[in-house]
């Protein structure tokens, strides 16, 4: 950590204020420039990344999404840098991933994150630069925000994203009740990203207005975070940013006196009041009306509050976290759930906050009525129920516990979070700004409250007071009343515009793309350093390993394998411990599951959703109930998990992770056995657990990204073989009400399906366990397991780890012109994604070749990205790989039409091979430098870094340092190379004889796609999804209609 002596001030820049973090290796600096304004806020910790969030404060009193578009706009170019692509590419050999940004309803925030800090340090001016002297061009405007194609229809990245989400129950709700909550004078009532309709009349000059009112610097907050060193900031901060911003605003007192802070001097302070409750009901796209959700908005407290936010969100935490929680168990762990999950969300706002309860999956027949229930649950508390101390007392030290670890392995977010919030709303001098890094003294008070003063504030914001709800509804009318309104208003345009004034159209496009594309000087890339690997600092990890009969896995060989080796335990199965300096201990247990007989796979959904909250028998013969069960866990740990793959390798490995203080080790590893051997299958607690995931599904199948991957994938993997396809959406669509029908009828069956899938998983010579934390400040690492764990009667030898590989279709191992169809009225636009031929496995030769190649497509500003996005093709588009199965694929999502991106891909990438399209070595050496950013996130906190550790040396058997030695060979790969790769894995990806697929598509532009993809060669098949009726008061024992499931030729009908 930089030293807080180096706090002070530095040239124009006035140190404002500066302190420690409590209880973190963390401080806290903030200055502002005397000449400029710009505000700049530092917090200092060792960290192999740094991290930038350069933050505007953003208001806007319309729904044009002024802001939104211009948070697009400011990467095509800038006063110094005028070129599209320059600042990523620049970016990239800094040694990042690239820039990117999001819009907020009150502020937009640029960021950036490199690998160390010499690349980061480089890049601020070029950044500024692009922040506040963009270029705003007309041409950069058609590209990336709106522009109608030569066929007459809306189009450009900004819409997509746009026309992805504006008709989508959260976006629907949620301006409804801005609408609703706040007057006209009020930014807050807008739609910061803009609505279509008020794109399609958006113009460039209207954008420019806009920046050139609130991008100034002294609007402006640069948030880092890192080992940064202070002096060399601040030598880039006078030398060089300063001056260019006074360049450009000499003559300007900053700021001038007419200057008002958003938000908090403009009419959007203006006192806030709900005068009374008021229910408002919006409908949303769906031929699925079994559910609906709530949000309920109330008022909270000032955004600089500290004391009373914090008090806040641990109630909400009594209230609904866990299965035992007051809400969940009224409301969700019942027979016949009233809804599956309750979600708190508190909003910064300038006088008040808003606090928004959500309230999901509620069955049709109770949406009108779920409110008055839970408002009466929580008027019940305060008047007659009271607030259990004890548990409250337990919610405090989990809740303390948790920000231990987010100040460990999520410190960025913790701190920038705080930091763009208190440059919004708190004291512009910092006055402010330590309050909000309190949090551990807020505890302390917090222990101290008594039931009357947390009954109190239940009641102040809750109880009594008023509040503006909505109600989502799905509408299947609503659907087809859009797909036809759309339809009849792009026809109406077509024949207004006529022929000629479209083909006009489509030549301004073309122009606007040639204008975007114009490529900047060669020496403004090469002169740009790249970041050197060498130089990058990795978290250091020992291991050790413990291994199973025959075993031959390697690991270090120093104190921490000696450390091992002194406990005179040895263990009959492999155990690999890797050693951080962390606070916490994790203890991973992973099941190979390849065995497990086809009829047992699907309860593995089942399995791993009962497995923290149902009954369990301890060790010593006492039976805990399910609450008891979930109190305790709760008590313990800060994470628990149960779900297929470890650190997205190895799919078919069930993973089974507890995570708690180093000092609790030695009770976890005895509820981990507890766990898997004793939990105990009773047919009422299932039956709770399958209606609520009954009740999720109509929800989960609204993801037009979700069901696309998911039909590519049912063709790629068998499910007979497969495990972890079996829990995918399209299997549980089915399956789960299947099970909930099983277990009213015959129980007993699942049980004893249940049972026997336990039986399979305690294979010994399948079972291997990670111990990730501060291993030599364990006594006793492996004697614990040997006294606390399950006992093994007999060493067996540890069989080789199963991949995904083994369970692939024939289709999977040679994919060709087969394509699914997904129609879903759910949705506007399309999402697709297609599977070819890969290397297989993590040793092959190709791979590091194959590994750049990807980053060379997928960089920000490269090939695909240009395009694609650039021509407004789709919101994005990535080449994928999939070494464990030997496949590569390709994804689109947020297009208004999937195929015409898939063909624009396609004919890059053809144009890469024949020459038809330069392979710049510039991009290619600007991707070997994001790789090591790529890498050294992957392994960038603590934790994941001895989870690396484990997944490189013990699964991978590649040895712990596998990352760093394959960065080794990167700079060496040529550019013949990366084409050769790409002839070979990427072209036949866009073929349709050597590849598969699956595309979900609206309604509207069903019968295109499909007419499109019959056009490229691929074989369609279209395929409903299920359709869910009912909810779970109906009486008929039936909900879900399984004739929907159906599939149907693609013949346009």
């Amino acid at each position: 950590m930089a030293s807080t002596s180096e706090t002070r001030d530095y040239g124009n820049f006035k140190l404002l204020k500066a302190f420690p973090i409590k209880h973190a290796p963390v401080s806290i600096a903030k200055w502002r420039s005397e000449k400029t304004g710009l505000t700049v806020v530092l917090g200092s910790h060792q960290a192999p990344i740094t991290n930038g969030y350069f933050v505007i404060a953003s208001e806007i009193f319309d729904d044009t999404g002024r802001p939104h578009t211009l948070e697009h706009l400011i990467f095509l170019g800038s006063k110094r840098y005028p070129y599209k692509g320059v600042l990523d590419q620049l970016a990239n050999r800094a040694g990042s991933d690239g820039t990117n940004a999001w819009t907020e309803d009150d502020h937009t925030a640029y960021t950036i994150a490199t690998t160390g800090s010499e690349g980061f340090l480089k890049m601020i001016p070029i950044f500024v630069d692009h922040i506040l002297h963009p270029t705003i061009t007309d041409a950069g405007f058609v590209t990336e925000v709106y522009y109608i194609n030569d066929a007459g229809e809306d189009a450009g990245v900004v819409y997509s994203e746009i026309q992805a989400s504006e008709n989508t129950a959260p976006d629907l709700m949620a301006l409804e009740g801005q609408r609703t909550l706040y007057s006209p004078t009020s930014a807050y009532r807008s739609q910061t990203g803009g609505l279509m309709h008020k794109l399609r009349v958006l113009t460039a000059q209207h954008i420019r207005d806009y920046h050139a009112k609130y991008y100034k610097p002294y609007n402006l907050c640069l948030v880092i975070d890192g080992a940064v060193p202070i002096p060399e900031l601040f030598k880039v901060l006078n030398d060089e940013v300063d001056p260019m911003i006074l360049a450009q605003n000499s003559s300007q007192p900053i700021p001038p006196p007419d200057w008002k802070r958003p938000f908090v001097d403009s009419p959007s302070a203006l006192p806030i009041s709900i005068p009374k409750s008021i229910v408002k009901v919006v409908d949303f796209m769906d031929d699925d009306e079994s559910v609906g959700e709530l949000a309920i908005n109330f008022l909270g407290p000032p955004p600089t509050d500290h004391l009373t936010k914090l008090a806040l969100s641990i109630l909400n935490n009594y209230l609904t976290e866990s299965a035992t929680s007051p809400l969940s168990k009224e409301f969700i762990e019942i027979p016949k759930p009233l809804c599956t999950a309750f979600s708190f969300l508190p909003s910064d706002r300038v006088n008040r906050n808003k606090i928004t309860i959500f309230i999901y999956d509620v069955p049709m027949r109770r949406l009108e009525q779920i409110e008055g229930l839970f408002k009466a649950k929580l008027k019940n508390i305060v008047e007659k129920e009271g607030i259990d101390m004890d548990r409250m007392q337990r919610i405090l030290k989990r809740d303390e516990r948790r920000l231990s670890d987010y100040m460990e392995s999520f410190v960025t977010s913790v701190l920038s979070k705080a930091i763009i919030g208190d440059f919004l709303y708190g004291d512009k001098d910092g006055a402010d700004l330590p309050m909000a890094f309190n949090d551990f003294e807020n505890y302390a008070t917090l222990r101290a409250y008594s039931a009357d003063q947390w009954t109190a504030l239940l009641d102040k914001y809750f109880v009594s007071a008023p509040s503006v709800t909505i109600i989502g509804r799905p509408s299947t009318a609503l659907s087809e009343m859009i797909k036809k309104e759309e339809k009849e208003r792009i026809a109406k345009r077509k024949e207004e515009l006529g022929e000629e004034k479209l083909r006009q159209l489509g030549q301004k496009l073309e122009k606007a793309k040639k204008e975007s594309e114009i490529p900047p000087p060669k020496d403004m890339i090469t002169e740009f350093p790249i970041t050197n690997p060498n130089g990058l600092t990795w978290i250091p990890v020992e291991t050790a390993i413990n291994n199973a009969k025959s075993d031959i896995v390697r690991s270090d060989t120093g104190h921490l394998q000696k450390h091992i080796d002194s406990d005179a335990s040895t263990l009959p199965y492999q155990v690999h411990f890797s050693h951080v300096k962390s606070n916490f201990v994790v203890m991973a247990v992973l099941f190979d599951t390849i065995d497990v007989p086809a009829h047992l796979k699907p309860y593995f959904t089942l399995f791993q959703n009962s497995l923290f909250s149902t009954r369990v028998k301890r060790a010593d013969g006492t039976i805990l109930s399910h609450e008891e069960v979930v109190d305790q866990l709760q008590d313990l740990t800060v994470f628990q998990s149960a779900d297929f793959h470890f650190e997205d390798n190895f799919a078919e490995v069930f993973v089974v992770t507890l995570q708690a203080s180093k000092d609790q080790y030695e009770e976890i590893v005895p509820w981990m056995r507890d766990l898997i051997t004793g939990s105990m299958f009773d047919k009422d607690r299932l039956a709770v657990i399958v209606a609520e995931l009954v009740q999720e599904l109509p929800n989960e199948k609204r993801d037009g990204g979700t069901i696309a991957t998911a039909w590519a994938e049912h063709l790629a993997y068998n499910s007979q073989k497969s495990s972890s396809q079996n829990c995918n959406i399209l299997n549980r669509l089915t399956f789960i009400p299947q099970l909930k029908e099983m277990l009213e009828n015959d129980p007993e069956e699942v049980i004893m399906r249940m049972e026997e899938l336990r039986q399979h998983l305690l294979n010994f010579s399948k079972m291997r366990i990670s111990i990730q934390g501060d291993i030599l400040s364990l006594r006793e690492p492996r004697s614990v397991l040997a006294r606390s764990f399950i006992r093994v009667p007999e060493a067996r030898t540890l069989d080789p780890l199963a991949t995904s590989r083994q369970t692939l279709t024939e289709l999977g191992k040679n994919p060709a012109k087969k394509c699914i169809v997904i129609p879903m009225p759910a949705i506007e636009g399309s999402y697709a994604n297609f599977l070819s031929v890969g290397p297989v496995g993590y040793t092959h030769p190709d791979l590091p070749a194959l590994q750049l190649t990807a980053s060379v497509l997928n960089a920000t500003e490269s090939y695909l990205w240009k395009s694609i996005r650039g021509s407004g093709l789709a919101y994005g588009a990535n080449v994928l790989l999939y070494p464990e199965a030997g496949l590569v694929g390709f994804d689109v999502y947020g297009s208004p039409n999937a195929v015409l991106a898939f063909e624009a891909a396609g004919k890059i990438i053809r144009g890469l091979v024949d020459g038809s399209v330069e392979l710049d070595q510039d991009l290619v050496d600007g991707a070997k430098s994001m790789m090591t950013y790529t890498y050294a996130r992957r392994s960038g906190t603590l934790l994941n870094a001895a989870a690396n550790s484990f997944l490189n040396e013990a699964l991978k058997g590649l040895g712990k340092n596998a990352d760093q030695e394959l960065l080794k060979q990167i700079p060496n790969i040529t550019l013949q190379q990366v084409r050769d790769i790409i002839a070979k894995y990427f072209s036949p990806l866009f073929e349709a004889k050597s590849s598969i697929g699956a595309l979900s598509v609206s309604t509207s532009k069903l019968v295109e796609v499909e007419e499109g993809l019959r056009k490229l060669g691929y074989e369609t098949e279209r395929k409903d999804l299920p359709v869910l009726k009912g909810d779970n008061d109906s009486q008929d024992g039936s909900d879900i209609d399984m004739d929907g499931s159906e599939s149907e030729s693609g013949d346009g009908r």
